[in-house]
This record gives C-alpha cells, structure tokens and sequence, in this order.
C-alpha cells in the first residue's frame, strides 16, 4: 500500500458518476450542441486527475515541457 495523500480535491458540490460508462451516459443525455464540449471537459479532467496522481507517485512534473 502507498502511504501517499489523494492529491486530487473532491468537491462534494456535484454528484459523482461510479463509472466512466455512467459519466458518457450523463454527456450523451445533454443537448447534442453541448455534448462535444462536455467530452473534451471530461477527458481534460481526466488527464489533469492521472497528472496529479503520476506527479505525486513520482514526484515530479513528468509532463512538463
């Protein structure tokens, strides 16, 4: 087991989805006019939460340009 800290903030302002498929669900429920930019969103979030996460394992920016 990791003796780290979750580096990632939980915001208990919104619900959160169990699954990826729940969270797709939830997009494709939007207006169609909404859905692109709900994806890109989703996918932005989840790239920055495993940054986080690799920065804190590793301890260093590995994505830093």
């Amino acid at each position: 087991m990791i003796d780290t800290v979750n580096p990632i903030v939980r915001s208990s302002f919104f619900w959160t989805p169990n699954s990826y498929e729940a969270l797709n669900k939830m997009i494709l429920s939007l207006p169609a006019e909404e859905r692109a930019l709900a994806f890109k969103i989703s996918v932005l979030t989840s790239n920055l939460c495993h940054k986080l996460v690799e920065d804190e394992l590793y301890g260093e920016d590995l994505f830093a340009s």
